[in-house]
């Protein structure tokens, strides 16, 4: 996934020329806070909505997590967001963590004044991003191959991230599912791969979340939606709550299957 988020964060992959489409401005973010308990970046955007954007847990454990989802969190710039990092890989369990970043998500959208406030994350961030509604408005979350849950009671048949979970004292939410509220639309992408089963079993069936599974898929989600060319589109089209425009499009281009019964308002732009 590193060569996806490296490529998006530059604005796209290399292409032949011909191909190359039009430079876009760089997307400024500015560092607001790097400690051991959270890494904050910004962007400034002149749209009504706010992005809360959590990053993964990156594949270097020795360093803290990066920022990820540069420019599409911020719509190449539209929009304003908001990017949170865990430096201690907590999956929002670390004390108080939670509550500070909905604080500082509720600060930021009256400072702004804007009208919705959506979020986004792939893995780790993936479930920050199904989680934070439990603690604050959402209007719409968008989870790509999201861990539901991390303690071993409920996943007893995961053996990834290991090495960080056992670094977790406490494990205070215990689930996604337990604070996905039915005032926010979630949107959940997994991949079919076998090694995702124990997480795609939590995922509780609901009006609120549609969610999709990726053939030959594994947790590697973003990159193969980056690598089909749809990654902005996903995006794009969940935070408008587009459902139906997205069901064909994950069809069409990665034969992905819409495991719920279709919204009766699907088309609904925000």
């Amino acid at each position: 996934m590193d060569e996806a988020m490296q490529a998006e964060q530059q604005g796209g992959a290399q292409a032949p020329a011909a191909a190359q489409p039009p430079a876009r401005p760089p997307v400024e973010i500015e560092l607001v806070r790097d400690d051991a308990r959270m890494r904050l970046w910004r962007h400034r955007g002149k749209s009504d909505r706010l992005v809360v954007c959590f990053s993964g847990v990156g594949r270097d454990r020795r360093q803290p997590p990066r920022l990820e989802f540069a420019r599409i969190a911020a719509q190449s710039g539209r929009d304003h967001v908001l990017y949170f990092a865990d430096p201690q890989r907590s999956w929002l369990n670390a004390p108080g963590l939670i509550e500070d970043i909905a604080a500082l998500v509720e600060a930021e959208a009256a400072r702004l004044g804007v009208a919705h406030v959506v979020a986004m994350g792939h893995s780790l961030g993936g479930f920050s991003a199904l989680v934070l509604g439990g603690f604050t408005k959402v209007d719409v979350a968008l989870a790509l191959s999201p861990q539901l849950s991390i303690d071993p009671a409920l996943v007893p048949d995961e053996p990834r991230w290991m090495m960080f979970r056992k670094h977790i004292e406490t494990i205070r939410i215990r689930q996604a599912a337990d604070h996905m509220q039915e005032t926010t639309l979630h949107y959940v992408i997994f991949g079919r791969d076998r090694r995702e089963a124990p997480q795609r079993a939590l995922l509780r069936p609901a009006p609120n979340v549609q969610s999709f599974e990726l053939p030959r898929v594994r947790h590697d989600s973003v990159m193969r939606l980056y690598q089909a060319g749809i990654l902005e589109d996903v995006v794009r089209l969940a935070f408008a709550r587009r459902t139906r425009k997205l069901r064909q499009v994950l069809q069409a281009q990665m034969r992905g299957v819409h495991l719920n019964t279709p919204l009766a308002s699907e088309e609904t732009e925000t």
